[in-house]
Order: structure tokens, then sequence, then C-alpha cells
């Protein structure tokens, strides 16, 4: 009896190690799958950012590329304007040509450069995105409605009818051979107004009352349903906004944001002793002489030079306020908006230890990444003290340099047209939520579903109860990127 019960006590504790053994093996074979997860998660951010900054900085090359032709050719349109005006021509076919060319390039420049941004994310490891394609496809079906009501401004070659045809096969070549990376048109700004801004639907995911509490505290607590929205919004206008691109002069996608403007009354003066100074003096004389000798034939002159859209070219300071992401000053030769490359990618994690989707309805297996870079150069006077290129307005051979930016410095990243999702909401499902109300939300679109969310009555007493008892405890986030952020100017 003795040795049977203690043959049964061995038995039991071998039992129970057994189950002990399982449960660490099960534990470490977890805590493998868990390290390997972060392992790879770690070397998709790498491979993302790394192939990111190659997609920007390739966009920007072309673009620096794109500029230098168009200013050079600012300089070859001069020389051939005062051959022209000195030997008593007051029409130049080879300064239209050139004309022609410039719009040309400020066309095909940045979508080469789009094109080589693919490659650069490729190489990088990046793999095609369907999705990225079909949204592209989308707005090329918009662009050629454009660009049949209002032809480019320039002359049409070979074959082709119109230059229509041409553009929309340049960009139609794009998605045909694979998208890694996209970038956004970059739309005029949508108006100040609650339901077109991020943040609203970001502070409804996160039901983070103390943003309502400073932001839209009446809405929350005094909204009964749709048609109860001081709106103040017409879809039309929306609509208006998404169909008002810089078609016409400029590329959709690494906009270098130029214009062709008569300058014969203003010729743009360079800074004494820059390198170009002395061909435009030569301009500005012969067409005094010209005004001087036969008026009439002045008045007729037209003479256009590539400018930059000064809106857009504008001091980033001045641009973007206090939310500029960057502490201290810039140094003046650096101090621009204007042409840049914006890119977002979203690789593939596919982890081990993934059970089940967010909350919103975005899968974890995805990373977002964004990058920005932009050319840089500046013109030098006598004093060599350097200036910015978009000083004098005029485009010169000015950009010998290119280099990333922060995204809040970028204005497709300050104005939230990288997010995933939202010029699809704003531009389709919004205008018909204005005229129909709730029941057209498309629940895979995250900022219809935090629309869908808004809806709910539970939402707003929800909020009003929790403001009502601790509204107290919240206090004014400080804007800007800087140290740790607290907006997306600090991604």
């Amino acid at each position: 009896m003795k040795m049977s019960q203690h043959t049964r006590e061995t038995s039991s504790k071998s039992g129970q190690a057994l189950i002990f053994m399982c449960m660490v093996v099960v534990m470490m074979a977890f805590a493998a799958l868990f390290y390997f997860d972060i392992h790879k998660t770690l070397a998709v951010k790498a491979r993302g950012r790394n192939a990111g900054d190659a997609a920007a900085l390739a966009g920007a090359r072309w673009e620096a590329v794109s500029l230098n032709l168009i200013g050079s050719l600012n300089i070859a349109k001069a020389v051939t304007l005062t051959d022209a005006l000195t030997s008593g021509q007051t029409t130049s076919p080879e300064a239209d040509l050139i004309t022609d060319l410039q719009r040309r390039i400020s066309f095909s420049g940045p979508l080469l450069g789009y094109a080589a941004a693919q490659q650069a994310a490729k190489q990088n490891g990046i793999f095609n995105n369907e999705e990225y394609a079909r949204l592209m496809r989308g707005e090329i079906s918009d662009f050629e409605s454009l660009l049949n009501n209002n032809p480019p401004r320039f002359t049409p070659s070979g074959t082709y009818a119109s230059a229509t045809d041409e553009l929309l096969a340049m960009m139609s070549m794009i998605p045909d051979q694979g998208m890694a990376v996209r970038a956004f048109p970059q739309y005029p700004p949508l108006p100040n107004h609650l339901l077109l801004n991020p943040d609203f639907y970001d502070a409804v995911s996160g039901r983070n009352w103390c943003w309502f509490y400073y932001n839209a505290y009446s809405e929350l607590v005094n909204y009964s349903d749709w048609a109860s929205w001081d709106w103040g919004l017409d879809p039309a206008l929306i609509d208006a906004i998404f169909h008002s691109l810089p078609i016409r002069s400029n590329s959709p996608y690494f906009t270098l944001w130029l214009q062709w403007l008569e300058v014969k009354d203003s010729l743009p003066v360079l800074p004494v002793g820059s390198t170009w100074e002395d061909t435009f003096d030569d301009l500005q004389s012969a067409l005094t002489d010209l005004e001087n000798q036969n008026p009439t034939a002045y008045a007729d002159l037209d003479v256009t030079m590539a400018l930059y859209n000064q809106p857009r070219w504008a001091s980033w300071n001045s641009y973007t306020g206090p939310d500029f992401p960057w502490d201290g000053d810039i140094k003046a030769e650096y101090d621009y908006l204007g042409a840049e490359s914006a890119v977002l990618l979203e690789p593939q994690l596919n982890r081990r230890t993934d059970i089940q989707n967010h909350e919103d309805g975005t899968s974890p297996q995805v990373i977002t990444r964004t990058a920005a870079a932009k050319p840089f150069g500046y013109l030098e006077d006598e004093n060599g003290d350097l200036i910015t290129p978009n000083t004098h307005l005029l485009v010169l051979p000015a950009y010998h340099d290119i280099r990333l930016i922060p995204m809040g410095a970028s204005l497709n990243g300050s104005s939230n047209l990288m997010r995933s999702g939202w010029i699809e909401f704003v531009r389709d499902i919004l205008p018909l939520y204005l005229d129909h109300g709730p029941s057209v939300l498309d629940s895979g679109n995250y900022f219809s579903r935090q629309l869908i969310r808004w809806e709910e009555e539970s939402f707003h007493s929800a909020g009003t109860d929790w403001l009502d008892t601790f509204s107290g405890n919240c206090t004014q986030p400080t804007p800007g990127g800087s140290g740790g952020g607290g907006t997306n100017h600090g991604h």
C-alpha cells in the first residue's frame, strides 16, 4: 500500500511538471513570435522610411531639373526677344515656341518625377499598391474632363489633335506600371468648417471630450440630427475646389506652382551683379526703345515669362505661423515654400501575433509612412549676399540641391491631404451627406464611420456627462511640433 501511494504521488508530480513544461513552451513560443514580430515591424518601418525618403528625393530632383530648364529657357527667351526687337521685329516665333516648351516641361518634368518616385520606392523593397493605382485612374478620369473643357495652353505636336491626349497618356503610364507610393494633387485650401477639419473626426474616434470643450462644445451639446448643422457649406463649392486644379499651367502632381504672365511693363529686375542681370537689362532697353518709337506695336507686343506663383512660394514662417515644425530662425536662402514632392506609402506587416483589427477598422498590419522633399538654391548679388530664387518672381536656373523637409513644412502634409481616405471623403461622400443625411455614409471610410458615430445620441450624452464632471481637468494643448509634438506637424 505504501509503495502504491508513493507511485501515485510520483505520477501526479510528473503530470504537473509536464503541464508546467507545456505552459513554458507555449509562453516561449509566443515570446519568440512576439520578438519576431517586433524585429519585422522595425525592419518594415526602416524599409518604409528609406523608401519614402528615396521616393520624395527622386521627385524633388526632377522638380529641380524642371525649374532649372524653365529658368534657362526664360534667359533664352529674353535673348531671342532682344534680338528680334533690336532688329525691328515686333514678333518672335522662336519666343512663342520657347513658351510652349516651358509649359510642356511644367507638366512632363513633375510627372517624370512621380514615375521616378515609384521606381525609387520599389528599389527599396516596397511593392505595388493596387489601391493607389485605382485612385489615380479615377483622378485621371476627372482630369480628362477638365482638360477637354480647358485645354492646356501650349501648341499640340505630331498627330495629336490636342495636347490632352499626350498628357493623359503620360499620367496613365504611372498607374499602368504599378504604384508603390502615392502623391496627392495639390488642391486649393478648403473652407474653415468643422466638417472639413480632420481633427473633428479624430476627436470623435478617440472620444476626446476636451477637444470638443475647446473647439466644438456647442455642437456636441446641442446637436440633434444632421439637419441641425449650421452648414455654411455648399456642396457645389466643394465640387468646385476639387475641380480647380492648376491643370492648365502645371502638373497636378508634384506641382511647380508657376504662372506665365505678360511682363513687358513690369519686367523683373534682377539683383545687381547677378549672372543674368545684363541679359534682362538689354531686354528692358529694347522694350523701352520700341515703346518710344512705335507705341502701337508696343501695345500689341506679347512678352511672357515664367514666374513663381507668389502665394505658393511665400516664406515658410509667414505661411505656417506658430505651428512651423522647426525652432529658431531659418536661413534666408532656404525660407521659401513652392515646388515639393510629398509621398505616402503603406507597407504591409502581416504580423504573426495579430488577432483582430483596431476599433476604427484600420488594419494593424499596415504601417503608414510619409516623406517630403524639395529643391533648394539661391541667387547671389555683387556683395555675395544670398537671395531666395523667388525674391524677384522670375524663374531662373538657381537650383543645385535637394533636401528632405518635415511633413509639417509641406503644403500637402500641413493640409492633411496625405491622410488615407480624406480626399475621397470630402470630394465624394461629404457632399452627399450634406444633401441626404447619414444614409449615404460609407462605413468603409474612416471619416464616414466617425460621422455615423456622431449621429448616435449616446455619443453626445456621454460627452456632455463627462464634461459636466471633468471639464476642469482639460488643458489646451500647445501647438507646434517641436519636442514631442502634439500635431501632425511633428511627423
